[in-house]
């Protein structure tokens, strides 16, 4: 058999095995895992934290809260991750990062204040060796990679009408891409190897609207809701053999969601969160091999947190978080199934004094899926670390001059 002919037979034995087989981890070969909104603050609140208003930070779970800032804030949040994949009798580790998310509010007036940044929507991190057989050839091995980010750049308007009533209004321009990619290779010498890439580049523009209540001093209410995102998809696959090469669009709606909670204060410094957040099931466009098993995506969060006091020793004035999140992915495997995520999460903040700003850092430790039910299991542990500046755009104007 030619070398074009194997070429040609390995890689239609490649692109189907990018279809049935990268859901080895939960969101590959989809858009990802979804990003929930927030500063390692609401991170440690479990991402309970809708109705917790936060007058330190510009990235947020509800941008309704930003109406409080008064100095130009400038918010950077990163979250790093490490996980053991357990797959029937196979583990593999994996390692993760994202780009930081990160905004900047600028206070135009009292109560009125403007926000713009990047945030990530959906991401997902794979690397993936492992031997296969091809009938005809002699064994070979295969590695696998996706690259998922799906992110926004959002402007963002935030009032406060009234000393109880926070509102926000939000375009968001999103953009992004997901790249699967794919090498075979052989120790045989007479076989050549092969590559194959698939990009998915994504393109669109929506909207959202937030609300934070003071409904009483001691209990807040709060909303937050991400419109729909009707995105166009533009996929690029390359082969080694470039016949083989395609290029096509295709629509795909991200359906809107929304999330609601309250903050609550029943003793001291002492305070209580709860949210839900939903979005129903995608049409999986685009991805054939999720037919019959994409799902709404649900989360349910609860914190809770001892705010920090301006006083006594240095243990006094950091604040304690607890929290506890449940994630039910879109993702259904096998056939229907839903894949669950639990985690506990612990976090604080370093001590800034009467200096603005604020530097926040949670741990969270957890699992998503199950051998038993979904037969592969991960087990993962993360660092999220949110740092943010400020500084009076008064003085800023004085020192120009």
């Amino acid at each position: 058999m030619s070398k074009a002919v194997l070429c040609s037979a390995a890689i239609l034995v490649l692109l189907l095995s990018c279809e049935a087989g990268a859901q080895s981890i939960y969101g590959m070969n989809y858009i990802g895992e979804v990003v929930h909104m927030g500063s390692s603050r609401q991170q440690g609140l479990g991402y309970s934290a809708v109705a917790v208003q936060d007058t330190s930070n510009s990235v947020t779970a509800n941008p309704a809260s930003t109406a409080d800032l008064n100095m130009v804030t400038l918010t950077f949040q990163q979250v790093l991750s490490a996980s053991r994949v357990y797959f029937l009798e196979d583990i593999s580790k994996q390692t993760r990062y994202t780009v930081p998310s990160f905004t900047v509010s600028f206070p135009v007036r009292e109560g009125l204040v403007v926000t713009a940044g990047y945030r990530a929507r959906y991401i997902g991190r794979a690397d993936f060796a492992y031997s296969i057989d091809i009938e005809g050839a002699p064994p070979g091995f295969q590695n696998y990679k996706l690259d998922s980010n799906l992110f926004m750049i959002p402007v963002i308007a935030a009032w406060k009408p009234f000393n109880t009533l926070r509102v926000a209004g939000e375009a968001q321009f999103n953009l992004g891409s997901v790249i699967d990619k794919v090498n075979v290779w052989f120790d045989d010498l007479n076989y050549i190897n092969i590559d194959s890439k698939r990009r998915r580049s994504y393109t669109g523009i929506s909207w959202g609207a937030a609300v934070l209540w003071e409904a009483h001093p001691r209990l807040w209410l709060g909303c937050n809701i991400d419109g729909a995102v009707d995105y166009l998809v533009e996929e690029v696959i390359e082969n080694t053999v470039s016949e083989l090469d395609t290029t096509f669009t295709y629509d795909y709606a991200l359906p809107l969601a929304f999330d609601i909670g309250f903050a609550a204060n029943p003793y001291g410094r002492w305070w209580l969160s709860a949210s839900y957040w939903m979005r129903p099931a995608a049409d999986p466009v685009g991805y054939s091999q999720l037919e019959g098993n994409v799902g709404d995506e649900k989360h349910i969060g609860f914190g809770i947190e001892r705010r920090a006091s301006r006083e006594g020793h240095v243990f006094n004035q950091m604040p304690v978080r607890l929290g506890f999140y449940m994630d039910t992915w879109h993702i259904q495997f096998p056939g229907g199934q839903e894949v669950t995520s639990m985690f506990l999460t612990a976090g604080s903040a370093i001590p800034m004094g009467n200096r603005p700003g604020a530097i926040d850092f949670t741990l969270e430790f957890g699992r998503t899926g199950s051998k038993e039910e979904n037969f592969v299991e991960e087990n993962i542990f993360r660092f999220g670390l949110s740092f943010s500046v400020a500084e009076p755009w008064s003085k800023r104007k004085t020192e120009k001059h």
